[in-house]
């Protein structure tokens, strides 16, 4: 029995340590929160159930999937078992380490949400009064094969962040591409850590989603949609986050992405609320909701038009950073910030991860152009002064159009970092 004990405390000894000194990692707690959030009386090596809410959240999702795809050659069976192997695959992983579906089960949730927009688009081909995209769908194909395409990117799209974490238990690191999550538990059956690796390079999963779908895919589907539609597949998982976005179903893919990353921004920002971006956002919201900030009339530093809303820079972050030091708050840099934005997905980007876009928006004396940050409306936006609103319009002008002034830009932002007062 000393032996046992002696060799347990070893072990449990060894494992601090390798949590202690491993180079280049960014930890999490261990679980709870996350990967697995096991609370008292949940079974080792099992998936512990998400909480009643999310719960009823992922079923709809998984139904609003099924009832979309037709009996037809077994494809709502199919579109089934996929699913349940997505589920054995990323078990309750989060979809990212701070931000967008970042709680037990995101990356699930997300997965299933970006399947069902690409089945609802599919759908929309299908409309007698609709023409045919023929820039995203292969008409010439078999439908039943290019909704399942469809269907298969969406679910695939963010598997390679199962390859941005390490997840450790018992000594043993899970590897994704041998096996899922599921039975790495059963085999380890002891509460696992999960480590970000910390250079991880945005985007870069994509790169590897394609190398982790043969835990959904079974010799049956790869024949359903045809071994020679499996390249379209792979072009549109890596295509999502990569510069060039090489295929039309890829840059579909990215933008139902991205409608998925916004509709969760309120949720994941306000379990952050100590973060730089929440800070930011939630100085905007307050500024706009006092009328500090005005919205949609000439010379505003907010214009919103639909479901976009252009905040003007440098103008509006002096504006957030004069708030936020009565609480003593200090944000980063300009550029900084901006980065952060981006890689928080909350602003709209481009593949480089630059995100201020130039604007035209309606002047006294003609259109005027300005700099600015794209957000979702509903993410600084209260709800409530939505109705009051004047009408307004702004444009962004395509960056084709503005290479000549960023330059010029780039300049002017530096010189008002070095004077701008951090505090």
């Amino acid at each position: 029995m000393v032996k046992a004990a002696a060799a347990l405390m070893r072990k449990i000894w060894r494992q601090i340590s390798r949590q202690i000194f491993r180079q280049n990692r960014t930890l999490t707690l261990p679980v709870p929160p996350h990967p697995r959030g096991q609370q008292s009386g949940a079974v080792l090596g099992t998936f512990e159930p998400p909480p009643e809410s999310q719960r009823v959240l992922l079923d709809e999702l998984t139904e609003n999937i099924l009832s979309r795809l037709p009996e037809d050659l077994d494809c709502r069976a199919r579109g089934r078992r996929v699913m349940a192997k997505l589920r054995d695959l990323v078990g309750d992983l989060p979809a990212s380490a701070d931000h967008h579906h970042s709680s037990r089960f995101g990356l699930l949730q997300h997965s299933l949400e970006v399947a069902l927009k690409m089945l609802e688009e599919f759908e929309k081909t299908l409309l007698p009064d609709a023409p045919p995209d023929l820039a995203v769908f292969n008409t010439e194909a078999d439908p039943l094969q290019t909704q399942c395409l469809c269907f298969l990117a969406g679910l695939g799209h963010d598997l390679g962040k199962l390859l941005d974490m390490d997840v450790w238990a018992g000594g043993e690191c899970w590897s994704p591409l041998n096996q899922t999550y599921a039975e790495f538990l059963r085999q380890v059956k002891v509460e696992p850590v999960l480590e970000w690796n910390e250079k991880r390079v945005h985007g870069g999963h994509a790169q590897f989603s394609p190398w982790l779908m043969h835990h959904l895919l079974s010799p049956a589907d790869v024949r359903f949609i045809g071994l020679g539609r499996l390249p379209e597949l792979a072009a549109a998982l890596t295509g999502t986050h990569t510069p060039d976005q090489s295929t039309p179903l890829a840059r579909l893919v990215s933008t139902l992405d991205q409608q998925s990353v916004e509709q969760a921004a309120p949720d994941w920002m306000l379990k952050r609320p100590d973060s730089k971006v929440n800070q930011f956002i939630r100085a905007l919201r307050d500024l706009i909701s006092g009328g500090r900030l005005r919205v949609n009339s000439p010379g505003a530093p907010v214009y919103v038009t639909c479901d976009s809303a252009a905040v003007v820079v440098p103008r509006s972050l002096s504006a957030a950073r004069g708030y936020l030091k009565e609480d003593k708050i200090t944000l980063p840099s300009n550029h900084h910030l901006y980065d952060l934005l981006a890689q928080a997905e909350v602003v709209e980007a481009d593949e480089n991860g630059q995100c201020v876009k130039r604007i035209r928006v309606p002047g006294k004396r003609g259109p005027v152009e300005l700099y600015a940050l794209i957000f979702a409306t509903n993410t600084i936006i209260p709800q409530a002064i939505l109705p009051m609103l004047p009408t307004f319009t702004f444009e962004v002008v395509p960056e084709e159009l503005t290479q000549t002034s960023a330059l010029a830009h780039s300049r002017k932002e530096s010189l008002a970092i070095a004077v701008q007062p951090l505090g």
